[in-house]
């Protein structure tokens, strides 16, 4: 468990806690928390997941099994490590549309994960989730094998259309945030002006 009294080390430290302070928030004998950190001892499964949610890291993180902090980070991790060996399989010709795709997917998310933009950033979240899961409910409506249904065409013409609008408003949501960010510059650099 030597992982595990470092990670317990590391994590303190970066939150700038005494033994005592963490042992205080999280319920705990200052000397059960130095005997984690410097005896060996294991936490009951109870301490092990209340010091990984008071920390806001995974329980695997904490035992140093894996370098993914959260749940978030290890899905990222798997997804990225999954999506390198599809690529790695496909044609080439499969490849160039991949790399193509991916380097538009990071242009867009690459300046607003620099500037920290969470407004924009979650507004994309929403237009790529609302893409995904409204092209697979086409997708899906189109291979049942419902052809005859007089209304097929029809519902399936209505349920795109309402895909367009959703995706027009998050659009419009994200020209908004562009003008917020540029007002929001602009109001500075007029504000600097005038100062000087």
């Amino acid at each position: 468990m030597q992982s595990f009294s470092n990670r317990l080390i590391s994590l303190r430290k970066e939150r700038d806690l005494t033994q005592a302070e963490l042992a205080k928030r999280v319920h705990l004998q200052r000397s059960t928390l130095s005997g984690y950190e410097t005896e060996g001892k294991e936490p009951t499964y109870e301490t092990l997941c209340s010091l990984a949610e008071f920390f806001n890291v995974t329980t695997d993180y904490l035992l140093g099994i894996s370098s993914a902090r959260t749940h978030n980070d290890a899905v990222f991790i798997n997804d990225t490590r999954n999506f390198a060996v599809s690529y790695e399989q496909a044609p080439a010709q499969v490849k160039a549309t991949i790399a193509a795709c991916f380097d538009s997917f990071y242009l867009i998310l690459s300046r607003d994960m620099k500037n920290r933009n969470i407004q924009r950033l979650d507004i994309y979240s929403e237009l790529f989730d609302l893409i995904q899961r409204n092209r697979a409910s086409i997708r899906n409506s189109i291979e049942m094998d419902n052809h005859n249904d007089p209304l097929f065409l029809s519902n399936l013409m209505a349920e795109q259309s309402n895909f367009k609008n959703e995706v027009a408003v998050l659009l419009d949501k994200l020209t908004q945030a562009d003008i917020g960010v540029t007002l929001q510059k602009g109001s500075h650099g007029s504000s600097a002006k005038s100062a000087t």
